[in-house]
């Protein structure tokens, strides 16, 4: 008898410690509906501009360097999917970037026909929107793993004011003059289109892993551009909605605008990690 209660109590404590860590690993199944994802970006920038007029040379600006941008940058983000069929997603992110900076131009700075000459004062701020919406389509999917295929546009707009005091010399000027509240708006859209694959695995009902890489080299109407962006991550749910992510990513940009009197370039490179909060149902 002793030893029949003995041997009960022993199953009741493997019971529980199986159910204990079952409850863990459950049952893999990426099927969920909606997924949401808000956290913040913790990169690393390096950005260079160039305005110029198409009949007078120009030089490249970065914004780190020249302008004394601060690479280090933290700023939120949105992303969410949304699953319309068992094979079909979509999905789409947001990101809010805003900068400035005043310093002592190192360097001539030439902006359409005008150039700022060094030792300046210049006062920058640069805003950029990010709209990134994609379709992925699922070409292999198990309850522990999903492969897809994606396609879709990059929008990124972006508005840089640069206000300077010092001597610039205009256009048709022989030699620059001070000035002291010279102001220049450069506006830049640039919608990029992009594929790529994409992977989540379920290790466990709680953790997740992620991959993405996107690539694309196209030119549209007066768009010309190339994008390269690669992404590696993983997530711990606490329940069976809420759980908490951290990745790491590489993106580079290399966008030209062409118009009837101007070129506008922009090279955008970042690096870093995200971290965030993650809702799925």
């Amino acid at each position: 008898m002793h030893f029949k209660h003995k041997l009960y109590r022993l199953t009741k404590h493997v019971t529980l410690l199986s159910g204990l860590f079952y409850s863990d690993l459950g049952i893999a199944d990426i099927n969920e509906m909606y997924h949401l994802a808000i956290g913040t970006n913790l990169e690393i920038y390096d950005t260079g501009l160039s305005i110029n007029s198409n009949n007078k040379p120009t030089n490249k600006i970065d914004l780190e360097d020249d302008f004394g941008y601060d690479n280090r940058i933290s700023t939120l983000w949105v992303n969410a999917w949304y699953r319309v069929g068992n094979l079909h997603r979509i999905r789409m992110t947001y990101t809010p970037l805003s900068r400035s900076a005043q310093n002592i131009s190192t360097q001539d700075i030439i902006i359409e026909d005008t150039t700022i000459r060094a030792g300046a004062e210049v006062s920058t701020k640069t805003r950029t929107d990010i709209l990134d919406f994609s379709y992925i389509y699922s070409f292999h999917k198990s309850p522990e793993l999903e492969l897809g295929i994606s396609a879709g546009i990059y929008w990124l707009l972006n508005s840089t004011t640069i206000e300077a005091s010092g001597q610039i010399q205009s256009e048709n000027a022989d030699t620059p003059s001070f000035v002291n509240d010279y102001f220049s708006n450069q506006k830049l859209q640039a919608p990029m289109p992009l594929i790529g694959l994409s992977a989540i695995y379920e290790i466990t009902h709680r953790w997740r892993a992620h991959a993405a890489i996107r690539y694309l080299s196209v030119q549209v109407n007066d768009i010309d551009g190339k994008i390269s962006s690669m992404e590696l991550g993983t997530e711990y749910y606490f329940n069976d909605n809420w759980g908490a992510g951290l990745s790491i990513n590489y993106f580079d940009l290399k966008v030209n605008a062409g118009r009837l009197l101007t070129n506008t370039t922009l090279n955008w490179a970042h690096n870093g990690a995200q971290v965030y909060v993650s809702f799925k149902y």
